[in-house]
């Protein structure tokens, strides 16, 4: 992410939706940076039922998924988001 440009996004969560953040210890640079890259480079799915996305990103040793919506301009309305920690070994 050059010079940061996903720190300008603004996030915009229910109180129970920062609860589960937290519980899972998903920080909000974590959801921006995921969020950022779907929508620069255009990895993320679309769930016309809902009108919301789904995208994910590797993070070091750590893959995130956000679901989110557009609310504005560099405004993301954040559903849910989870990780998951995974090495493959031969």
């Amino acid at each position: 992410m050059s010079s940061h440009e996903y720190e300008a996004l603004k996030l915009q969560k229910s109180e129970e939706v920062g609860e589960i953040l937290e519980s899972r210890h998903i920080l909000d640079d974590e959801v921006r940076m995921v969020i950022h890259n779907a929508e620069s480079r255009g990895g993320k799915l679309y769930q016309p039922e809902t009108e919301r996305f789904l995208a994910k990103l590797r993070i070091a040793d750590i893959t995130f998924y956000v679901e989110y919506s557009f609310a504005g301009e560099k405004t993301y309305i954040v559903h849910t988001a989870y990780s998951h920690r995974a090495e493959l070994e031969e």
